[in-house]
């Protein structure tokens, strides 16, 4: 399985719809949406498992520039040598 990380998301972005718009660029396995851990507010960044590198090579392709509900998203590739914690 491969990430991808973003970020640039509105507070009001939920999982499913990170799934929702990634799910048009290969199938997702998981999505990580970091959290305020007082509020419970999205931070407005995260992380997209995808099923293959593949998937995931093509959601940074033409995801790219892309926006969510009205809004900016930023989509990255993982820094190597950078794991999740």
């Amino acid at each position: 399985m491969a990430r991808v990380y973003f970020d640039s998301v509105a507070t009001s972005i939920t999982r499913e719809d990170l799934r929702e718009f990634f799910t048009r660029a290969g199938e997702v396995r998981g999505v990580l949406l970091v959290t305020d851990k007082i509020s419970g507010e999205s931070r407005g960044f995260g992380c997209v498992e995808m099923a293959s590198d593949a998937d995931a090579l093509n959601a940074m392709d033409s995801l790219k520039g892309s926006s969510i509900k009205g809004g900016p998203i930023r989509i990255e590739q993982p820094k190597p040598g950078k794991r999740a914690k």
